[in-house]
């Protein structure tokens, strides 16, 4: 059985004042960002997003999106989502990530289906409109540490690729050993559950076996995955990179506006560059500059000016935004409404409010993607017999350590007093009989052997005290150890398997949808219980 509650942000360890203001005051970052998030401001960025994206913008995309998805199975329900694309009242909530291994951590689930979640809170609070959820696909990311690893049962399992370059572009010759050390740490053979859930990333590049994947877990509650990275999608992208290759405008803007942030004491997440263009040749994925000459670089590739501008116009698929026009680029491409993102995220997004403005775009609504703790059967069965509530686990393993040996000791056997005893009936026996030799000897003997059981007792007591302690204070850090691996949160560190050793994926994620509540601002807890 699952049960879920919810704590404010605001009470954990784990957000700073800047962080919660992004959460819960987004009116306070008017000069960076659009809209506060709130259901009824949808309405005003519908209106605000409708006048300036056209029916061939719309067209376009479907189009690209159509072609895309005529090659995926069970494509049913997603070409039904992507016809809803050309419509006018058909708008885009986006979330996005780059490719990892199998998912990564839990929170690039947790993002996803946050973005159907709120999608579908959209449709019931505006019917008249229809909401897709959309996954960017980030395939053009050279930054292959996020492909290479994922943590499961405390194990870390690596995909030895040996690529270098754009990940979208790797093959996937090796990526069944993988596979292999997976099925094997669940001891499960070809044909199983397991199984067929990590065939279905099987493809000759990443980028391909990746949209699989997603597809084959998501694409029943209604998500698209869009790869931009395709000629007629970047074709749309040539003004704004020509004019940050030429004018260097992003890169003025951003810098104005971390002034900006610097002067309110807030904190830039990126510091970018003149030119925020990369070039993509084979199996890299290079920055441009400009020379000392005015002539252009990529790599160790030379180019004039009008060489290559010339060369965007007829190949824009060879270019590709770095994390400051990225979002241009989405915003360009789909009548998107809303970003779901994490904190590292949204803070850069506030950082590119003038960059927007600079090409003329509507500034989508930030929402932060749902923080989620799951304290599986055997961590809640813990929790229970240390006597510990939800709001404690956030504490330092230490303090809660000392909490519990309190209150296990808040009752102790006191031996001091015990001794104090004996002591003192020893002294009153032995003045009342000073005048019996013979008896004194005697009682002289007894209550020696009762002070030698005394102390026998005394170091049975204080070694199974002992005992019973570590005991205890073993479970708590095997507690804290499991819901926050590392001393981070869960979410970021554990993969969906490691929750999958007597559930499937695809219940788990179930069970995540149940979950999330896409309209909180709080921290949600999903509590597993024993059945009965």
């Amino acid at each position: 059985m699952i049960k879920t509650t919810s704590i404010p942000r605001s009470k954990l360890p784990f957000f700073s004042k800047e962080e919660i203001d992004l959460i819960y005051h987004q009116e306070k970052l008017s000069k960076f960002i659009g809209l506060p998030f709130a259901i009824e401001n949808f309405e005003k960025q519908i209106k605000a997003k409708k006048k300036l994206f056209t029916i061939e913008q719309r067209n376009t995309i479907a189009s690209v999106l159509e072609d895309n998805y005529e090659k995926l199975s069970e494509n049913g329900f997603a070409l039904a989502q992507i016809a809803l694309l050309k419509e006018e009242n058909t708008y885009t909530v986006t979330t996005g990530h780059q490719l990892c291994l199998y998912g990564g951590p839990l929170y690039f689930f947790i993002k996803i289906i946050h973005t159907i979640r709120l999608s579908e809170a959209l449709k019931e609070q505006y019917p008249d409109y229809n909401f897709i959820p959309i996954f960017w696909m980030a395939s053009e990311d050279h930054d292959s540490a996020e492909i290479e690893r994922l943590n499961i049962f405390g194990k870390e399992i690596t995909w030895n690729h040996g690529q270098e370059g754009a990940v979208g572009k790797y093959n996937t010759e090796n990526l069944n050993e993988v596979k292999n050390q997976l099925l094997a740490l669940f001891r499960t053979s070809k044909g199983s559950e397991l199984d067929k859930y990590l065939s279905a990333m099987d493809g000759i590049t990443y980028g391909a076996a990746f949209k699989s994947w997603i597809h084959n877990l998501f694409g029943e509650m209604g998500l698209i995955v869009l790869d931009a990275d395709q000629r007629e999608l970047k074709k749309q992208m040539i003004p704004v990179f020509q004019k940050d290759i030429l004018e260097n405008f992003s890169n003025e803007c951003i810098e104005k506006t971390n002034q900006k942030l610097l002067q309110e004491k807030r904190t830039p997440q990126i510091y970018s560059r003149k030119i925020n263009v990369f070039y993509l040749e084979k199996n890299k994925r290079v920055r441009i500059v400009k020379n000392a000459a005015g002539d252009y670089e990529a790599g160790k590739i030379s180019f004039s000016k009008d060489a290559l501008i010339a060369l965007l116009n007829e190949h824009p698929n060879r270019f590709s935004p770095n994390v400051a026009l990225r979002p241009i680029l989405q915003e360009l491409l789909l009548p998107n409404l809303c970003y779901i993102g994490g904190m590292a995220e949204l803070k850069y997004w506030t950082q590119l409010k003038a960059v927007f403005e600079n090409c003329n775009l509507p500034f989508p609504i930030l929402q932060l993607r749902s923080n989620l703790l799951w304290i599986d059967k055997n961590a809640h069965k813990n929790m229970i017999q240390l006597g510990l509530i939800i709001e404690e686990l956030f504490e330092q393993t230490e303090l809660l350590q000392k909490k519990i040996l309190a209150i296990s000791d808040s009752n102790p056997i006191d031996i001091e007093k015990i001794s104090q005893a004996i002591e003192t009936m020893e002294k009153a026996y032995l003045k009342s009989i000073k005048n019996d030799p013979g008896l004194k000897d005697w009682l002289g003997a007894e209550l020696n052997r009762i002070k030698q059981q005394h102390k026998s007792i005394q170091k049975r007591i204080e070694k199974t005290k002992k005992s019973a302690f570590d005991g205890q204070l073993k479970k708590v850090a095997k507690l804290k150890e499991n819901l926050f691996p590392n001393q981070k949160l869960q979410e970021r560190i554990l993969n969906l398997l490691h929750f999958c050793n007597n559930s499937s994926p695809k219940q788990r994620l179930q069970e995540l949808y149940n979950a999330i509540d896409p309209l909180t601002k709080d921290f949600t807890i999903l509590i597993e219980n024993e059945t009965k």
